[in-house]
Formats: structure tokens, C-alpha cells, sequence
């Protein structure tokens, strides 16, 4: 295969001795700003209890994800500390989030709604 240097204009030139400053850093980032920054609400013992968590922020309006170790998630462990697993939100809504999670929800009972 060869190539064809006068195709390409500049490209396979020698540079002179003259110097290009040198590229600024890109200010760009790949995502959100710092202040997005996931932070934990809830350091909950199993999956199970992560979900509910996690439905409960997302019924009110906050987002949430859930992290927990593979290997508890693999093997199904519901107990110990591979099975832990924490519940996360965007670090403005965490204050939010936590006066949710910190509020007595109130049930009514299903057998009085259905008479």
C-alpha cells in the first residue's frame, strides 16, 4: 500500500522551527456538574429494601439509583454485608430526600376502603 503524499497538503511536511502554543485543557466535562454528584440517603441491608426506597424517592419526585456489591446481587443474598446496598440521589435533592425518608407515612387500612 503506498501513499500519496500530494494528496494530502501539510500533512507529511517537517515542522519549521517555529512553535504552536501549546492547547489549553478543555474546560468541558463528560457530565453534570459537581453539584449533581450522587450522595447516599439510604444504607439499606438488602435489595429488597433499596427498591422500596428507591420507589418511594421516585413517587415524590427525586430521582435515585440503587448500588449494591455483584456478588450479593449473583448469588441472591438478602443478608450480610455483601448483600447491602445504598440508595443514591443528586446532592441538591439529598436534604429533600431525607426528610421524605424521615416522615412517618400513613397507611390506611385496605378493609375499610372496600366496604
Amino acid at each position: 500500500m503506498s501513499i500519496y503524499s500530494e494528496k494530502l497538503p501539510g500533512w507529511f511536511k517537517k515542522e519549521s522551527g517555529i512553535r504552536r502554543a501549546a492547547a489549553t485543557p478543555s474546560t468541558s466535562t463528560t457530565g453534570g456538574d459537581l453539584d449533581q454528584e450522587p450522595v447516599v440517603v439510604w444504607e439499606a441491608v438488602n435489595a429488597m429494601e433499596a427498591q422500596i426506597v428507591k420507589g418511594r424517592l421516585e413517587s415524590e419526585g427525586i430521582p435515585a439509583i440503587v448500588r449494591g456489591e455483584v456478588l450479593g446481587a449473583l448469588y441472591g443474598l438478602t443478608t450480610g454485608t455483601l448483600a447491602a446496598t445504598d440508595v443514591l440521589v443528586p446532592a441538591p435533592l439529598a436534604a429533600k430526600a431525607l426528610e421524605i425518608l424521615n416522615t412517618e407515612v400513613e397507611w390506611e387500612d385496605a378493609d375499610s376502603t372496600l366496604e
